[in-house]
């Protein structure tokens, strides 16, 4: 499925690729991509999003090193080599209901359950680790810049007319019908 292979490909990129992103719509790629991250401080994944980082980590056959062991024990017995690919895991595993800092706690004791989100944290020199360490000991900062991200990221200029789309499902990309110029998804 298109949604399976996005999903993956984006869930598993490098800190370079996320802030490629980010800068390309007029992000801050330090500031704004930790603080809008720090969204993952309540939610679930599911195993499929993980897997290969705890099993096959970039083909090797090996987990990702960034990960804590025993957060990689705990993942593996609740996604097991072949298992449910659908069981839900909390993607703040101190706080999964709660909407506060204690992500970048758990992105400092390798408890990233996304590795888009451990590399914040994880890739050796970055200036992300710098923010990452002040918005888990000071969450009013978080906080702050989190709205203030917020506000930058919905300030976001769509793109409209032959340039863009409306999507039927925010999931998929709409593929133009041959016999039309009208878009179905797929």
């Amino acid at each position: 499925m298109i949604w399976d292979d996005f999903e993956a490909k984006w869930l598993s990129e490098t800190l370079d690729v996320l802030k490629s992103k980010f800068a390309t719509v007029g992000l801050n790629t330090t500031t704004d991509l930790v603080a809008l991250s720090g969204a993952h401080t309540f939610g679930r994944a599911q195993c499929s999003s993980v897997v290969d980082r705890l099993y096959i980590f970039n083909g090797a056959g090996n987990p990702d090193p960034t990960l804590d062991k025993t957060y990689l024990e705990t993942l593996r017995e609740a996604c097991p080599e072949g298992g449910i690919e659908t069981v839900l895991l909390n993607l703040d595993p101190t706080t999964p209901n709660a909407f506060d800092n204690n992500y970048y706690s758990n992105l400092q004791a390798e408890q990233g359950l996304l590795q888009s989100d451990q590399e914040l944290f994880s890739t050796s020199g970055e200036d992300t680790i710098d923010i990452v360490d002040r918005f888990s000991s000071d969450e009013t900062t978080f906080f702050e810049s989190f709205a203030v991200s917020m506000i930058r990221m919905g300030n976001i200029s769509p793109i409209t007319g032959s340039e863009g789309e409306i999507r039927l499902s925010c999931r998929e990309v709409n593929v133009e019908c041959t016999s039309s110029n009208k878009w179905s998804s797929i």
